[in-house]
């Protein structure tokens, strides 16, 4: 039974795309009238705020996120840890009041986090107006950028050089769920509620029990007027609770909760003496936003606890943790396809269909790599981490991702290139099958050809006498014991001969036999006139 919060378009898909903005109107981010404005005059320096994503459009996700949940994290001063407000904020107007509250975390040594789970106008609004953030910080999050092909000219990347100066960070990112059995096998899988994808993996024509859960998390941060304190602004996915299969119609399908992650989740950074020390276990890993305050409340102390850039450091530790399990997912079933192509005395299972499917498998492997690799160099374009090889000498590696990131981005490359090295030999071993394939139909061939010739000849035998037969009728004098029996064979045994001889001239001239024998004999008789 699907929960009365689950998302139901109400809307046909013609109607949901003119409501959506997709005619030129930028009222759908925001539903604050003063922060419309503000994106409607930056709307043609950034043509994304005057409509949805055409991807998220086309799946016919709903708009805005009805469950948006919302943790914010304050601190007084330098030094002071950070407390967690106790309160659940489902009305935007009291979350519009807290922000202008005058508390001791307001002042200008203050810090205050703010985590925001799923996006909607309201909170969009009032954030925006507050901050004075600008609105390009809410549609890079909201922007699905998945490797589809989609029938639609607006669905694809449209994202800014690397020279513009932002005060936010995107991050794109991957986390390896389970999902039920019928679904495993769906290529076509997406988050009912966000749009993200679902990406499932084929291997060896199997569908693995991993999928791949598309992920972003947005980090914005400004520095207060007159102190040292800071705001900073995180907006993260919301756990998959709903998926969908189909593109025309939307028909959420529960899978909540997700409780089965890959070996787990991903393995924690803390070090070990560390966890030994305080034993207050691990992130629970069941949202960016949970994790976030785990680490916040037990480990703030390992990082630069006072600086801006906190949470960016916490939260790239834990993107590199979701890559570095990803690639370790990637190396391993690409080292099973290769495997499976070594040590073997017989390729006669592989054949032409099961290579086709392979082939076909390892094209979709490839192309996923890009993207990783283009999403990984955007990270590292944002945070301004150089493309040179890690320097594990340093000794401020826990509080820095920079290391990280430069070892995910050399992993990846060599995990693309040993994919573009198993497609070549997917490709040679599609020639040994279709070789031995060809091979296979010649032998059968020959063999059919055999079985004709066995049955020509004895056409050729028994044919001739039974038309000699009917012939003489094989009554009276003629039957067999008769005075003239002697008669028949004298007539059928010629006539034998006659069909074995013209068959097999008629064999000659079909290969050229006779051909080459004339030429043979004529160039023998004129040699001797010429002498």
């Amino acid at each position: 039974m699907i929960p009365p919060y689950a998302p139901k378009p109400t809307m046909s898909r013609h109607d949901s795309l003119a409501s959506q903005g997709s005619q030129g109107c930028s009222s759908w981010l925001a539903d604050c009238p003063h922060y419309q404005n503000v994106i409607e005059s930056l709307a043609s320096s950034e043509p994304r705020l005057r409509r949805r994503d055409p991807r998220i459009e086309l799946k016919n996700i709903p708009w805005p996120f009805k469950n948006t949940r919302i943790a914010v994290l304050e601190s007084q001063s330098a030094g002071l840890p950070f407390t967690r407000k106790p309160y659940r904020y489902s009305d935007p107007e009291k979350f519009r009041l807290l922000l202008s509250d005058k508390t001791p975390a307001s002042g200008p040594d203050g810090r205050r986090i703010i985590i925001m789970e799923g996006q909607a106008s309201a909170y969009i609004g009032t954030l925006g107006t507050h901050f004075g953030i600008h609105p390009a910080f809410f549609v890079d999050h909201e922007r699905d950028n998945a490797p589809e092909a989609f029938k639609s000219n607006d669905a694809y990347y449209n994202i800014s050089l690397p020279c513009v100066q932002k005060e936010h960070v995107t991050m794109r990112y991957y986390q390896l769920i389970s999902l039920p059995g019928d679904l495993q096998s769906n290529f076509r899988v997406f988050c009912a509620e966000t749009g993200r994808t679902v990406t499932t993996t084929r291997i060896l024509g199997k569908f693995a029990d991993t999928v791949c859960l598309h992920r972003k998390c947005s980090i914005w941060r400004r520095p207060r007027e007159g102190g040292t304190g800071w705001d900073c602004i995180v907006i993260t996915d919301p756990p998959l609770r709903f998926v969908g299969t189909s593109y025309e119609a939307l028909k959420p399908i529960p899978v909540s909760p997700i409780t089965r992650f890959h070996q787990g989740g991903y393995p924690d950074f803390v070090p070990h003496q560390r966890q030994m020390r305080l034993s207050c276990g691990g992130p629970p890993r069941t949202t960016l936003l949970d994790d976030l305050c785990f680490y916040l409340h037990y480990h703030c102390d390992l990082f630069d606890s006072n600086g801006i850039d906190l949470v960016l450091s916490l939260a790239q530790k834990i993107v590199a943790s979701h890559y570095r399990q990803h690639v370790g997912f990637l190396q391993t079933y690409i080292s099973h396809v290769q495997h499976s192509m070594s040590r073997q005395e017989n390729l006669e299972y592989f054949n032409t269909t099961a290579v086709e499917k392979q082939w076909s498998d390892v094209q979709s492997y490839e192309r996923r790599l890009s993207y990783y690799c283009i999403d990984l160099e955007s990270i590292m374009l944002q945070c301004r981490i150089p493309f040179s090889a890690p320097d594990t000498s340093s000794k401020n590696l826990l509080q820095s991702s920079e290391a990280d990131f430069q070892f995910l981005y050399m992993a990846l490359k060599d995990v693309r290139r040993r994919v573009e090295i198993l497609s070549s030999s997917i490709t040679g071993l599609a020639g040994i099958a279709g070789n031995r394939q060809a091979v296979e139909e010649q032998v059968l061939s020959r063999q059919e050809a055999t079985s004709v010739k066995a049955l020509t000849v004895v056409g050729l035998v028994f044919i001739p006498l039974g038309f000699v037969a009917s012939l003489f009728g094989m009554e009276d004098w003629f039957a067999p014991g008769g005075e003239r029996f002697w008669v028949y064979w004298a007539v059928a045994v010629p006539v034998s001969v006659m069909a074995f001889v013209t068959y097999f001239m008629t064999k000659m001239v079909r290969s050229g036999g006779v051909r080459g024998w004339g030429l043979r004999f004529g160039r023998r008789k004129g040699e001797g006139a010429m002498c």
